[in-house]
Protein backbone atom coordinates (compact mmCIF):
# COMPACT_ATOMS: atom_id res chain seq x y z
CA UNK A 1 0.00 0.00 0.00
CA UNK A 2 1.40 3.41 -0.95
CA UNK A 3 1.70 6.35 1.44
CA UNK A 4 -1.17 8.06 -0.34
CA UNK A 5 -3.38 4.97 -0.02
CA UNK A 6 -2.65 4.72 3.72
CA UNK A 7 -3.61 8.37 4.22
CA UNK A 8 -6.72 7.92 2.04
CA UNK A 9 -7.74 4.85 4.07
CA UNK A 10 -7.57 6.90 7.27
CA UNK A 11 -9.18 10.03 5.85
CA UNK A 12 -12.17 8.15 4.42
CA UNK A 13 -12.77 6.69 7.87
CA UNK A 14 -12.45 10.13 9.49
CA UNK A 15 -15.96 10.86 8.19
CA UNK A 16 -17.32 7.81 10.03
CA UNK A 17 -15.26 8.67 13.14
CA UNK A 18 -16.62 12.22 13.25
CA UNK A 19 -20.20 11.12 12.55
CA UNK A 20 -20.10 8.56 15.37
CA UNK A 21 -18.60 11.05 17.83
CA UNK A 22 -21.13 13.69 16.75
CA UNK A 23 -24.06 11.37 17.52
CA UNK A 24 -22.58 10.21 20.83
CA UNK A 25 -21.61 13.76 21.76
CA UNK A 26 -25.08 15.08 20.97
CA UNK A 27 -26.71 12.32 23.02
CA UNK A 28 -24.25 12.97 25.85
CA UNK A 29 -24.98 16.70 25.95
CA UNK A 30 -28.74 16.20 25.67
CA UNK A 31 -28.84 13.40 28.23
CA UNK A 32 -26.58 15.21 30.69
CA UNK A 33 -28.58 18.40 30.41
CA UNK A 34 -31.84 16.51 30.93
CA UNK A 35 -30.51 14.71 34.01
CA UNK A 36 -29.12 17.91 35.46
CA UNK A 37 -32.52 19.62 35.13
CA UNK A 38 -33.75 17.04 37.64
CA UNK A 39 -31.18 18.24 40.20
CA UNK A 40 -30.74 21.99 39.83
CA UNK A 41 -33.30 24.80 40.08
CA UNK A 42 -35.16 25.78 36.93
CA UNK A 43 -33.33 28.54 35.08
CA UNK A 44 -29.87 27.66 36.40
CA UNK A 45 -27.25 26.29 34.03
CA UNK A 46 -24.85 23.46 34.80
CA UNK A 47 -22.47 25.09 32.34
CA UNK A 48 -22.77 28.36 30.51
CA UNK A 49 -24.06 27.74 26.95
CA UNK A 50 -21.14 29.55 25.30
CA UNK A 51 -18.73 27.62 27.49
CA UNK A 52 -20.32 24.40 26.30
CA UNK A 53 -19.95 25.46 22.66
CA UNK A 54 -16.27 26.30 23.18
CA UNK A 55 -15.65 22.97 24.95
CA UNK A 56 -17.38 21.00 22.19
CA UNK A 57 -15.35 22.73 19.46
CA UNK A 58 -12.07 22.24 21.37
CA UNK A 59 -12.92 18.60 22.04
CA UNK A 60 -13.69 18.00 18.36
CA UNK A 61 -10.44 19.66 17.29
CA UNK A 62 -8.38 17.62 19.76
CA UNK A 63 -10.15 14.38 18.78
CA UNK A 64 -9.26 15.03 15.14
CA UNK A 65 -5.69 15.95 16.01
CA UNK A 66 -5.26 12.63 17.82
CA UNK A 67 -7.03 10.84 14.95
CA UNK A 68 -4.38 12.22 12.57
CA UNK A 69 -1.70 10.59 14.71
CA UNK A 70 -3.12 7.23 13.59
CA UNK A 71 -1.92 7.50 10.02
CA UNK A 72 1.28 9.25 11.06
CA UNK A 73 2.14 6.35 13.39
CA UNK A 74 1.20 3.82 10.72
CA UNK A 75 3.41 5.52 8.12
CA UNK A 76 6.35 5.58 10.55
CA UNK A 77 5.85 1.87 11.34
CA UNK A 78 5.80 0.98 7.62
CA UNK A 79 9.55 1.53 7.47
CA UNK A 80 10.09 -1.57 9.62
CA UNK A 81 7.26 -3.88 8.53
CA UNK A 82 4.53 -2.68 6.13
CA UNK A 83 2.26 -5.70 6.73
CA UNK A 84 2.43 -5.38 10.51
CA UNK A 85 1.97 -1.61 10.22
CA UNK A 86 -1.25 -2.14 8.23
CA UNK A 87 -2.59 -4.51 10.89
CA UNK A 88 -1.54 -2.06 13.58
CA UNK A 89 -3.26 0.77 11.71
CA UNK A 90 -6.52 -1.15 11.48
CA UNK A 91 -6.31 -2.01 15.19
CA UNK A 92 -5.53 1.62 16.09
CA UNK A 93 -8.60 2.80 14.19
CA UNK A 94 -10.92 0.38 16.00
CA UNK A 95 -9.32 0.92 19.42
CA UNK A 96 -9.19 4.69 18.94
CA UNK A 97 -12.84 4.83 17.91
CA UNK A 98 -13.87 2.78 20.94
CA UNK A 99 -11.74 4.91 23.29
CA UNK A 100 -13.12 8.12 21.76
CA UNK A 101 -16.71 6.88 22.15
CA UNK A 102 -16.15 6.06 25.82
CA UNK A 103 -14.38 9.38 26.44
CA UNK A 104 -17.10 11.32 24.63
CA UNK A 105 -19.83 9.67 26.70
CA UNK A 106 -18.10 10.17 30.08
CA UNK A 107 -20.03 13.35 30.98
CA UNK A 108 -23.29 11.41 30.61
CA UNK A 109 -22.03 8.66 32.93
CA UNK A 110 -20.92 11.33 35.39
CA UNK A 111 -24.38 12.92 35.22
CA UNK A 112 -25.96 9.50 35.85
CA UNK A 113 -23.81 8.99 38.95
CA UNK A 114 -24.70 12.50 40.17
CA UNK A 115 -28.39 11.85 39.59
CA UNK A 116 -28.25 8.53 41.47
CA UNK A 117 -26.46 10.26 44.35
CA UNK A 118 -29.04 13.03 44.30
CA UNK A 119 -31.93 10.54 44.35
CA UNK A 120 -30.37 8.64 47.25
CA UNK A 121 -29.84 11.88 49.19
CA UNK A 122 -33.40 13.04 48.51
CA UNK A 123 -34.79 9.64 49.52
CA UNK A 124 -32.81 9.55 52.77
CA UNK A 125 -33.86 13.08 53.73
CA UNK A 126 -37.53 12.59 52.84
Amino acid sequence: MTIGRVILWWELRRLVYNAVLFVIGGATVAGSEWLMTKMIPLGDDVIEPMGLVVLVVLYGAMANLFYTLGWIIELRARKDDPVAARRQGQWMFRAGLLFSCVLTSLPLWFACVCWIGYRIRVHWHA
